[in-house]
């Protein structure tokens, strides 16, 4: 009887489940009766069927929308959800947790998915550039593949500033093989206080990663596509032919009679032609994901194949990823989940950044006056004479040679001879991951165990082709070399959350260990030809080292290194009334001894925060209708840093070294000596940065306007500095002490504007970022460590009461109106012009950084226009060695305005003047690196939903973008954002991999 009356109580409910805003259908909305497994999905229209008991509760749940419950008291029920724009922004991921973006109390920024969704980069630091204010990229090289490197708040050691990166709780030294398509969310920890978690490797601020996981009612097929065709963005102003000729004779390089000799009048190359052509990328993405009550998984396939702008397959990068996450509810005490991202990739890249072969100043040194090939019946003399002598002359696709020039000799040749007188083979793989494990005894409390782990393996090759370049630069034998190395890294963390809430008191606590350990080996090995080709066949079959010739010269290394690091951290935090809160972290390392001395292998790093919500404040009422939300925020902490110790393993140690034969005993015999080859410093400790922030976050208009504010002071101790000069010297040489000081500090700007009217809706982010930058002290016994070098100069430096390694030269007053002849400053007044006078003469790091972002839709329309851009940064031209003095050059810079007799006025020195070795490594050759590039234009269209429910499509957009399509910089090299190196050449443009604008097109379909 009971059962027939629940029967008879039973109905069949059907409705429709819509955008509140739209009114298009929602698909795969959850329909669940509550306090039950009792549920369905809306289909394709909307719809849903389902039978419940009368007067129960339906909960209607999707993902971005807010929930709805509703009681069933008739059979039809049409649903109207409307849009949370909160929903993915009430928590933030931290470490060892999450926190509600109300609650917290350091500088924190997010970039989310939608910011690095449809555009063409490649790597996860380059969707960083230009989205959060305090982050700065920095590209030595824009080749396919080439990852740029990241600061966070400035430039804090004098041997490398990189951040920690965090993926899904695992610590990767290298993102570059994520794809930006299976992330869901980055924050990055900028203060010391929410980077104190992670201690001794967070000096440099961190970046935690989430990627993507299933959502509860919701199953996916995604496909993206992108392909772009990518052309050289900009082409430096070089002397063309008749410029060069003129030049050239002015300054006595050549005689009127070798241009007219060896030059037909009419030929005028431009390299950038012979080289830079059109390049394609294409980029494939499929992702399939899902979820319910107990469980989701997200499983992802990605393929890029991104051949650059270089004429032949000479730059590309080819690379298969794979994402598998899931987690499973087991009980209700209980849950487990795996994250991990399998990466395979194989690339080819030129020769740059080097004074002493550059593929790239090739391209700006070569002379015009020769052309690109000759034919093989028309050869010049040099060409002619170089086969007779059996020099080997390489060809192109169509049998012609390359041309060698008669004008220009040096480590810089014909590009195209670069670029195929070696066959580089390069390859690798990357697995990382988690397992984790779950415990929710009681409530409120959760004990967390993670195993992480990263596996990678590197395989590379070289074989040298016999070529002849030019009488500098030339071959006559093959040889080979290969390389490859293996490393494996695991941690196993153990930590516990507890939140409890009273009343309007909040507090939780985590409390935690951490062990980590990597190993490293390789094994590398080679053979050089000794007077006949090194393998035993020319035929690319045997181009492999198991095909050595006996003649040849062999060579092989390798060994094995391990690390390993024990950690405990804890923090606790109180909140009250969502009013005050407080918040405190400790985290103390031990390194192995690899890195310090038993003594000084443990490091302490405290942090302390503290928040208000000023809105909160009864005091507040009346200001609510226009300020929501107003917070102040501060903190203060110390973070370590293992940068310059992990690239020092035993720094600390004594080391001896054989010294010599002695005969102690007679006869023809002797004894080996041993000496002390370094002092050792049993007091070397961890790097240090202390921090103070204080920041404002305010949401005004009803949350239309958003904006934050900080401000921060980083002061980073005890670097490490080798070379330093002891007062006693017993022997050998110095061990690395800790010996230097920087400051960093500015200001950081974040704001965004969100609207619609009627059907249209807009935003507008921006960010800014200051930075003032100093090296604050130095070991006594140094005046200042060098930096890089150009040639035979050193031009960057690490000096006490300059920014970090700054270009440092001879200071250019003007050109002799006499003889045309650059005069420098003479600081010291003893009338001679030498390294003493050299001084000050800018600096790589921006003033400030910024970023802006548009975005605009009007029903299936919409539009984004991107742009980022620096302020106050130097470029160091280093493009022309003094010592080629017939290399083309800017004709900007050395041309147009030059110093000749008729002309005494002149800005720029006369031809191939006598100090041009002191003119290169002058300011005359710094210039101002500003910049801003619009980063992006994308128009898209989405197709209504009517159209494509009917073949099973939730969704289809279509679109086009311009990216990196238009630069605004007076810098007259190739590219603005130009370095050696991401740390001591900084800003330093040896000839660097440029830029491409790219146009491409792109669609995304979800099933």
């Amino acid at each position: 009887m009971g059962l027939s009356s629940a029967l008879a109580q039973s109905i069949t409910v059907k409705g429709q489940v819509l955008d509140a805003k739209s009114k298009e259908p929602l698909i795969g909305v959850s329909v669940l009766e509550k306090g039950t497994t009792n549920g369905t999905i809306t289909d394709f229209d909307g719809n849903y069927v389902l039978n419940v008991a009368k007067g129960r509760i339906l909960v209607f749940s999707y993902v971005g929308y807010t929930t709805q419950e509703i009681a069933v008291n008739q059979p039809s029920l049409t649903v109207s959800l409307k849009e949370d724009t909160q929903t993915l922004n009430e928590v933030v991921v931290v470490g060892y947790g999450v926190q509600k973006k109300s609650s917290v109390t350091g500088s924190i920024s997010q970039v989310k998915a939608e910011d690095m969704e449809n555009r063409s980069v490649t790597t996860v630091q380059s969707a960083l550039q230009g989205k959060t204010s305090g982050v700065q990229v920095i590209s030595s090289s824009a080749a396919p593949g080439e990852a740029p490197t990241i600061r966070v708040r400035g430039f804090s050691s004098n041997v490398a500033s990189d951040p920690l990166y965090v993926v899904d709780g695992v610590r990767l030294s290298d993102i570059s093989g994520i794809d930006p398509n299976d992330i869901a969310s980055i924050e990055v920890l900028k203060d010391a206080a929410s980077a104190a978690i992670y201690g001794a490797e967070a000096g440099n601020g961190v970046i935690l990663i989430s990627t993507k996981k299933g959502k509860t009612g919701q199953g996916k097929v995604v496909y993206d596509f992108q392909y772009s065709i990518q052309s050289l963005g900009k082409m430096p102003k070089l002397m063309n032919a008749e410029e060069y000729a003129t030049y050239m004779v002015e300054g006595g390089v050549f005689e009127q009679s070798k241009i007219s000799n060896d030059w037909d009048g009419v030929t005028d190359t431009n390299w950038a032609d012979v080289v830079f052509g059109k390049g394609q990328m294409q980029k494939h993405n499929v992702s399939f994901s899902n979820g319910n009550e107990k469980g989701n998984y997200y499983l992802s396939l990605s393929y890029l194949d991104n051949n650059g702008i270089v004429r032949g397959d000479a730059d590309f990068y080819k690379r298969l990823t794979g994402s598998v996450n899931a987690d499973y509810q087991i009980k209700d005490w209980l849950k487990v989940g795996t994250t991990n991202q399998i990466e395979k990739y194989n690339y080819r890249k030129l020769s740059g950044n080097n004074a002493y072969g550059s593929f790239f100043q090739a391209v700006m040194e070569l002379d015009p006056l020769t052309p690109s090939t000759y034919s093989p019946d028309n050869l010049p003399a040099n060409m002619q004479a170089a086969l007779d002598n059996g020099k080997t002359l390489l060809t192109d696709e169509n049998g012609n040679y390359y041309a060698v020039s008669n004008f220009v000799e040096s480590e810089n040749y014909h590009p195209m001879i670069m670029r195929d007188n070696t066959v580089p083979k390069n390859s690798g793989f990357n697995v990382n991951g988690s397992v984790y494990g779950e415990l929710k005894p009681f409530d409120g409390f959760v004990f967390t165990s993670r195993f992480g782990y990263r596996l990678s393996g590197t395989r590379s090759s070289t074989v040298n082709l016999p070529f002849y370049g030019n009488s500098v630069q030339n071959n006559d034998y093959m040889s080979i070399s290969g390389t490859s190395s293996t490393s494996i890294y695991w941690q196993w963390e153990n930590f516990a959350n507890y939140i409890k809430t009273f009343d309007k008191h909040t507090i939780n606590a985590m409390l935690g260990m951490s062990y980590q350990e990597s190993t490293y080996d390789y094994i590398t090995s080679g053979f050089s030809a000794n007077g006949a080709d090194a393998i035993t066949n020319r035929d690319p079959s045997f181009w492999y080292l198991n095909y050595g010739d006996p003649s040849a010269s062999k060579s092989i290394q390798g060994e094995k290194t391990r690390t390993a690091k024990y950690s405990y951290f804890g923090r606790v935090g109180y909140d009250f009334a969502g009013k005050y809160m407080l918040q405190a972290s400790l985290r103390a390392d031990a390194a192995d001894l690899s890195y310090l001395p038993l003594e000084k292998r443990w490091g302490y790093f405290p942090a302390v925060s503290a928040g208000w919500t000023i809105s909160e404040e009864n005091f507040f009422t009346p200001l609510r209708d226009v300020v929501s939300s107003l917070k102040l925020r501060a903190s203060w902490g110390q973070n370590g840093s293992l940068a310059a110790l992990a690239s020092n393993l035993y720094g600390y140690g004594t080391t001896m070294v054989t010294a010599g034969y002695y005969p102690f005993v007679p006869g023809n015999n002797y004894t080996t000596g041993i000496r002390p080859n370094s002092l050792g410093n049993d007091e070397l400790k961890w790097e240090t940065s202390e921090q103070i922030n204080v920041g404002l976050d305010a949401r005004l208009f009803n949350d239309r306007l958003t904006l934050s504010m900080d401000w921060f002071n980083k002061k980073t101790k005890d670097l490490l500095i080798t070379g330093t000069t002891p007062s006693l010297i017993i022997g050998g040489t110095t061990s690395p002490i800790n010996a230097g000081n920087v400051s960093n500090k500015g200001f950081e700007f974040e704001i965004g504007w969100r609207d619609n009217i009627g059907d249209f809706n807009y935003s507008i982010k921006g960010n800014l970022a200051t930075l003032k930058n100093k090296v604050t002290y130095l070991d006594p016994s140094l005046t200042r460590a060098n930096g890089t070098t150009f040639h035979t100069n050193t031009i960057t430096y690490f000096e006490e009461g300059y920014p970090v390694y700054y270009f440092r030269g001879y200071r250019c007053e003007g050109i002799n109106p006499e003889d045309g002849e650059p005069i420098f400053a003479d600081l010291d007044n003893n009338g001679i012009i030498n390294e003493d006078d050299k001084t000050y003469i800018g600096d790589a790091i921006p003033d400030f950084t910024y970023g802006l972002t548009l975005t605009a839709a009007w029903k299936g329309l919409d539009l984004t226009i991107f742009g980022s851009g620096s302020y106050g940064n130097d470029v160091f031209s280093c493009i022309n060695r003094p010592d080629h003095a017939s290399a083309n050059k800017l004709s900007e810079v050395f041309y147009k305005d030059r110093w000749t007799p008729e002309h005494t006025n002149a800005t720029a020195p006369r031809a191939n003047a006598l100090s041009l070795d002191k003119y290169t490594v002058s300011d005359a050759m710094v210039f101002d690196g500003s910049y801003f590039k619009i980063k992006q234009i994308q128009l898209g269209y989405s197709l209504p939903k009517q159209w494509i429910n009917k073949v099973f499509i939730n969704n289809l957009r279509l679109y086009v973008s311009l990216e990196d399509f238009f630069t605004f910089t007076s810098y007259p090299g190739f590219d603005p954002e130009a370095s050696a190196n991401a740390t001591s050449g900084m800003g330093i443009d040896m000839g660097t991999y440029p830029s491409a604008k790219k146009v491409m097109l792109g669609f995304n379909v979800e099933f």
